[in-house]
């Protein structure tokens, strides 16, 4: 190579890698923290995914079995947790019991066969997922029968009465039929994902109180035990099972870093450190538990230390049994409650993301709870992916992160992450609750393709993953702890940005389908994308107009939110304009004109009248809805939901079942603040959900909620 090539090579080389880092920053989503990036940096330096790790390795080893004096005393977990609160020097740190709750307990449990051959084919203590929770007691010497997936058909004819039942079907699924039939058992080698791993045992139930116990097979054994009762061959087993119902206290370990001023608030973290009491899984929950452990001792140590500063607001960790624990939590702290400004709730937050072809996932709140916390969370995410992508760095000349978030036993994948709409199913929707309104967010690994089996084992976090979820967690709560008007106008700023981008998004998609959009259906799909479209930005608006929380008297936080708003409006005024001239167009290429819009008789009704929720929703609290009785939903022709309470007594007096509404909590969260009419109500929950309620259905709940006292019009 000639030399001046070869420095003309050089030069191109230098301005290729010049680029690379540029456009790492200007790409979208490029990094952009809401921290200053020193206190950032101390958060990364001193959190630890070992640490967080090693927690887990403590805290679930493997599913053990439970002994009567642990559930009589302080359950491993809860001695576990409050060990470390103390030996972090967490202040406040306790404790809690609240109330008892009765569980399912297996005490032994073991499965042989006797003939023709003797030899064990399962047992409780090497493997508790092997007995399925529900199980009956039991001592039996029977047969097996195969009964393929549990049709009926194939029940009646595989004989099965006094018979122990062989099925490839979960237990659950065949658990009625096989008692009717006459067994005494089952045995299943259901598997979730058996293609995924053949040895996976599902944490699986069966209904208790009922005569029948259930083994779970790993799919591996299972077949073998298929292929010899196929083949024609007389398997005898002997089955012991001991099993037994415990009481056992709700133990809620908790501390509460304060903040600097006891009138600004408190920020809320949860994850359940009991999945149930004889489930002990790694990723779900105690990856999360581990991890606000030390997302706990991390802040505490870089406040009390002085590095970083106290923050304006307290920061309240809760270790919890789920879902449960955290009802009767907010039950017996309605102020606490109140106080707070939002929660962040991690929920299986560990897992080794490459390996499992999983995403780490930011789960927002709906649109009947807007708030800023979205963006603050989602900001981090975008933060750390962007820091932690390998490329080449100026004069390095080696892969390399700008910001790297690994742990030294971790990986050190790029940060794989979604930004994803809302899912319940976990602590956070308590706080989300209509009768509560916190709003509530979910941090998540997934999917989980070891989720409720035996392979849930510390085998599959990864250190480094386990560090991000805490770095993520502990700097959103931290800048919501401690912003005051400057950071709020930062927070509002980011609001504002996503807000059009979403819109724009929104535009998008609605574009997409009056494009697509068939001659018969045009003005309807036109009607619907403008709906959708001033959904956004109802939601938008309220999400801006939460901020204005983080700084109550801010002059100058109220006239940007104000000024911003006004251009939220604008925007979603110029997509509307978008999309009626995209319809146009559309209508004349099909040669089918396309009317202005015009809101029906129903729809102007509708847009005049606004709910609002009533004192009694917050004074009943978590599960408000769950109370109504089910006359009162057949009074106003809706089906009772399986939770109302007289629900079963109203179906069963031959009252007509009347219509279902599935998003009925949605709509009641939708109706609370007072500022959504019953219109945009109907049109928020059609943005949100494909297949959503009719216009006169949202109406006739709202009428049921009015009716129950929750709501006015």
């Amino acid at each position: 190579m000639k030399k001046n090539s070869f420095i003309f090579t050089l030069a191109a080389l230098a301005a290729c890698i010049a680029v690379a880092r540029a456009q790492n920053y200007t790409t979208p989503f490029a990094p952009l923290n809401l921290l200053p990036e020193r206190v950032y940096d101390l958060i990364v330096g001193e959190s630890s995914g070992e640490q967080a790790y090693y927690h887990v390795m403590e805290l679930a080893p493997y599913e053990m079995n439970r002994t009567a004096d642990e559930y009589r005393g302080e359950l491993h977990e809860t001695k576990y947790v409050s060990a470390r609160l103390r030996e972090y020097g967490l202040p406040h740190a306790e404790v809690e019991r609240i109330g008892r709750s009765s569980t399912w307990d297996g005490v032994s449990a073991s499965l042989w066969e006797t003939g023709p051959r003797t030899a064990k084919i399962a047992d409780y203590a090497d493997l508790a997922a092997t007995l399925a929770q529900g199980s009956a007691s039991a001592s039996v010497e029977a047969q097996l029968a195969w009964i393929g997936r549990g049709t009926a058909r194939e029940i009646a004819e595989a004989g099965v009465r006094g018979k122990i039942a062989v099925t490839e079907a979960a237990g659950a699924r065949v658990q009625t039929d096989l008692i009717e039939a006459g067994a005494v058992g089952i045995i299943s080698f259901y598997s979730p994902r058996p293609l995924v791993d053949p040895l996976q045992v599902p944490n699986a139930a069966i209904r208790a109180g009922t005569p029948l116990f259930c083994f779970n097979l790993p799919p591996r054994d299972g077949h073998v035990l298929r292929d010899r009762l196929l083949a024609g061959e007389a398997i005898t087993v002997r089955a012991r099972v001991e099993t037994t119902e415990v009481e056992v206290d709700n133990q809620i370990p908790t501390c509460l870093i304060p903040g600097t001023d006891p009138e600004a608030g408190e920020i809320i973290i949860t994850a359940h450190l009991f999945e149930g009491y004889v489930k002990l899984g790694a990723n779900d929950n105690n990856s999360g538990a581990a991890a606000i452990l030390d997302m706990a001792r991390t802040l505490n140590r870089l406040i009390s230390t002085g590095a970083i500063p106290a923050p304006r607001r307290g920061i309240r960790f809760l270790w919890i049994p789920e879902i449960s624990g955290t009802a009767a939590w907010a039950g017996r702290h309605p102020d606490a409650v109140a106080r707070a400004l939002c929660c962040l709730n991690l929920d299986m937050v560990g897992l080794w993301l490459s390996r499992s072809e999983s995403l780490f996932c930011l789960q927002r709140t709906t649109m009947g709870n807007p708030h800023y916390v979205n963006d603050v969370a989602e900001s981090f995410f975008h933060y750390v992916g962007a820091t932690n992508k390998q490329f080449l760095a100026t004069g390095a000349g080696r892969p390399e992160a700008l910001k790297p978030v690994f742990s030294a036993t971790g990986s050190h994948d790029p940060f794989y992450y979604a930004i994803s709409a809302h899912y319940g199913s976990s602590d956070h929707e308590v706080f989300n609750d209509f009768g509560v309104g916190l709003p509530s967010l979910m941090l998540i690994t997934w999917p989980d393709n070891y989720y409720h089996t035996s392979g849930d084992r510390p085998s599959i976090l990864d250190p480094t993953q386990l560090r991000r979820a805490t770095v993520i967690a502990a700097s959103a709560a931290y800048l919501v702890a401690s912003a005051g008007e400057n950071e709020a106008l930062a927070i509002a700023a980011d609001v504002a940005a996503n807000a059009a981008r979403r819109i724009a998004l929104a535009r998008q998609r609605a574009a997409t389908d009056i494009s697509g959009a068939a001659a018969d259906r045009l003005q309807d799909v036109f009607k619907r994308a403008v709906f959708d479209l001033d959904a956004c930005a109802i939601h938008e608006r309220a999400t801006l107009a939460s901020t204005l929380e983080l700084a109550a008297g801010g002059t100058a936080l109220k006239k940007y939110v104000d000024t911003q708003s006004a251009d939220i409006t604008n925007t979603h005024r110029l997509a509307v304009k978008s999309l009626e001239d995209l319809a146009r167009a559309r209508g004349e290429a099909l040669r089918t004109p396309v009317r202005p819009l015009a809101l029906t008789a129903d729809e102007q009704a509708a847009a005049k009248i606004y709910p609002k929720a009533t004192a009694l929703a917050s004074e009943t609290g978590s599960g408000a809805l769950r109370t109504i009785p089910g006359e009162t939903f057949v009074r106003h022709g809706i089906a009772p939901p399986a939770f109302g309470r007289g629900a079963a007594p109203a179906a069963a007096s031959g009252a007509p079942a009347g219509v279902t509404v599935v998003n009925g909590a949605e709509i009641a969260r939708l109706a609370a603040s007072g500022r959504n009419s019953i219109l945009d109500i109907k049109k928020m929950l059609d943005a949100q959900f494909p297949n959503a309620e009719s216009l006169a259905d949202v109406t006739r709940y709202l009428e049921m909620l009015r009716d129950a006292k929750f709501v006015t019009f």
